[in-house]
């Protein structure tokens, strides 16, 4: 059963109303609780996954801790469960749209990007929930702009605690062949297939900062081998080549968040946004209403390279590909 066709299906006393996005792990839809008279989102999780070994485990442990973070930016997770191989996750249904969608409007539309202040805001708030996280020792394993997520009021909340993980756990690649982690947001220590740390969603931050500032990647290339090359070896190119009116001190900072190492990141995400705030003190731009403006145009590609079932490699293979290019 594909997870793109199920609207009007009841998951557990959820029926799907309708489906707002789709990606590689499943889809998402609009669905109405009666017994609460609500509308909530409901994450649905590709039925193939329910046919590896131990998935169900993996599936309950992780939506557990998911729905154990109690904090004001993450969306906070009502209900979870499993219904004839379809697992399932139920969110607080927020409808300011995903940081992607927002950036993919900018593209379309052409309107300025945000100011260094809205973007200083929506950077505090991420970091405050990652630190939250972090303490409770759960790694995100996969920020990017799609997991960030708005309310009608601008305010920004993380989503999809747990997935990554457990998707990573389950295969390296999904049904759809997109790589685990998200590949123009992927830290060189995930690209190695080594330990992923609090650091590790630091430098996914890093990226997304970036992607605000400018609408695009600090990293780009046609293949996955040309992206992994970069993230392993290469500084991220000057916001300021995009965009001119971002301070110098912006640039050391994001440079540090996206550091090589991550002894060299800041020691905690919080700290990156500080300095983030820092960096921009001066500035004459004022907040806009990027992040609360009606969404017109949603159906633009995500930014930064998505990988297909073709040309993508599992998290293992790259490493002795990394070998390869850095000592080419």
């Amino acid at each position: 059963m594909s997870t793109q066709n199920l609207e009007g299906l009841m998951l557990g006393q959820y029926e799907l109303r309708k489906r707002l996005g789709t990606g590689g792990m499943g889809a998402v839809y609009r669905a109405y609780q009666p017994s609460l008279r609500r509308y909530v989102a409901v994450k649905v999780i590709s039925p193939d996954l329910c046919l590896q070994p131990d998935y169900m485990e993996r599936f309950y442990r992780e939506a557990q801790i998911a729905a154990s973070l109690e904090h004001t930016h993450i969306v906070p997770v009502h209900d979870y469960g499993v219904q004839n191989n379809i697992s399932y996750v139920v969110m607080r249904l927020l409808e300011g749209g995903t940081l992607t969608e927002r950036l993919a409007d900018q593209k379309k539309s052409g309107k300025p990007l945000p100011s260094l202040p809205d973007i200083a805001e929506v950077l505090k708030e991420l970091a405050s929930a990652l630190d939250y996280a972090h303490a409770k020792g759960v790694v995100h394993r996969d920020i990017k702009p799609s997991n960030v997520m708005f309310d009608e009021a601008g305010n920004a909340y993380l989503v999809d605690f747990g997935i990554a993980k457990l998707l990573q756990a389950t295969q390296a690649i999904t049904t759809s062949g997109v790589l685990m982690g998200t590949p123009s947001f992927m830290p060189p220590e995930q690209w190695r297939a080594e330990e992923v740390t609090p650091a590790s969603d630091q430098y996914a931050l890093g990226v997304t900062t970036y992607a605000m500032l400018t609408g695009r990647t600090p990293f780009e290339a046609e293949t996955p081998h040309g992206l992994m090359y970069k993230h392993l070896s290469e500084p991220p190119t000057p916001p300021q080549v995009f965009r001119a009116d971002v301070p110098e001190a912006v640039t050391h900072v994001l440079e540090r968040s996206m550091a090589k190492k991550g002894s060299e990141r800041f020691p905690t995400v919080t700290a990156f946004a500080q300095a983030f705030e820092r960096a921009i003190q001066g500035c004459d731009s004022e907040k806009t209403n990027f992040f609360t403006a009606p969404l017109r145009h949603t159906k633009e590609a995500p930014i930064g390279y998505q990988a297909t079932a073709r040309d993508v490699m599992t998290p293992r293979a790259a490493q002795p590909s990394a070998t390869k290019y850095l000592a080419a």
